[in-house]
Order: structure tokens, then sequence, then C-alpha cells
């Protein structure tokens, strides 16, 4: 079950035409900074043993891909995939519980400081960052990037909600690493993802990126190492 799991995870990226062009984009400008050409990119695909030594040098033991979790982290795995119908979405939060901009064919953009983060399924660490104090979002995300933080994405924050880590008061949890634009004239602006929680259930709804969080939000992060 455990092999199955990981040869569909390989076949999942290697499907993914943008990955496996960053793949090959990486190892080419290695060989060029070797003093390397055309030939030697084409043993890639016709010599066996040099793939084979290739897997070898990048297969790390479970010990070694696993980071030692720092405090309030969280090692949770993420398959950066979200559903958009609204049903889906429900089940998993509560009946009435989500808000329709996750549904249909919105557009997310990532904040500039994710924009170089892949979106390979994996184990990320996250952190629940706590200020103690007002702050706004720019401020935040530069705060913990200086740090070795980034601000978790649409998807990271979906993947981690589902792992259910229970938090010290079940505080609201916002994501600033991805916004969808919101045209609604009461609402107009990027908008961030929201997770909450109380007696009635889990939900899943949107706020203004550019807001100010007091001292009850939790803003969530990915070590950008992971």
């Amino acid at each position: 079950m455990e092999q199955d799991k990981k040869d569909l995870e390989i076949g999942n990226v290697v499907s993914r035409l943008d990955f496996a062009h960053g793949v090959f984009k990486v190892i080419a400008q290695a060989v060029k900074a070797e003093g390397g050409n055309t030939q030697h990119l084409r043993r890639l695909v016709s010599d066996g043993n040099l793939q084979q030594e290739i897997a070898k040098l990048i297969m790390l033991t479970t010990e070694e891909m696993s980071p030692p979790l720092r405090e309030d982290e969280y090692l949770v795995y993420v398959d950066y995939d979200m559903p958009r119908d609204k049903a889906e979405l429900e089940a998993e939060f509560s009946k009435g519980g989500v808000s329709d901009i996750f549904c249909g064919d919105a557009e997310w953009e990532k904040h500039a400081s994710c924009v170089q983060s892949d979106e390979m399924p994996g184990d990320r660490v996250f952190l629940p960052k706590h200020f103690n104090r007002k702050i706004e979002s720019e401020e935040a995300i530069v705060k913990m990037g200086k740090l070795g933080y980034r601000p978790a994405t649409r998807l990271e924050a979906f993947a981690f909600i589902k792992a259910r880590p229970k938090l010290p008061g079940q505080p609201p949890i916002v994501a600033l690493g991805s916004s969808t634009m919101c045209h609604d004239a009461k609402r107009q602006g990027a908008h961030v993802v929201l997770l909450s929680e109380d007696f009635q259930g889990n939900f899943l709804s949107s706020v203004l990126f550019d807001s100010i969080w007091g001292f009850e939000t939790v803003l969530l992060f990915v070590r950008k190492d992971t």
C-alpha cells in the first residue's frame, strides 16, 4: 500500500510538464557549468547505469528527509489538491460553512514570497504564528521571511486543516500565501484563506489580505527548507 502511494505520487509529479521541464533545466544548467554539452545530456535518456546512479544520489533516508521540528511546528503531508465542488468541501468542513469564493473557477495568485516554491506532493513543516500584537500582512511576511518562513498558500492551508492539528484555543487561522480577487462592492479586493472553528463546526471562508491582524489571529507559515 505504501509503495502504491509512492508510485502514484511520482506518477502525478512526472505528468506535470512544468515540473519535468524544471528538473531538466536544473540538470542542463549543472552540466553546462561543468563544461558539458548536449552529448552529455543525451546520456540521461540513453544510459541506464547513469540513471540508477542519479537515483541513488537523490534518494535520502527517511530520517534525512524529515527535518527536525522546532517549537510549535507541525509536519503535514501536502498533496496540493483541493476540490472546487462545494459539496466536497462541505464534507471536509461543515454544511453551509464554505464560502463560494473557493468554488468554481476563481483564479488564485501566489504572493511574491511564494512564487519560487514548488507544489510537489510531500511533507511540509508548518508554523502557526501568533504575534501577540497587531500586525499587517506584509510586515508579518517580511518578519517571518528573515526567520526562514514563507506564508502558506491556499492549497497548503487546506492540507493543514485536513490534518486537524489541535491548536490551543481554536484560533482563526489565516494563510497569506495566495489570494483571489473579490469584486463584491462590500468586500472588494484580494482575499486570502480564513480557517475557523467553533461549537457549530469548521469553516472555510476568506478575508481581505490588506487587514490588520489582532491578538486573536494566527497566521500560517511554511518552512522554506521543506
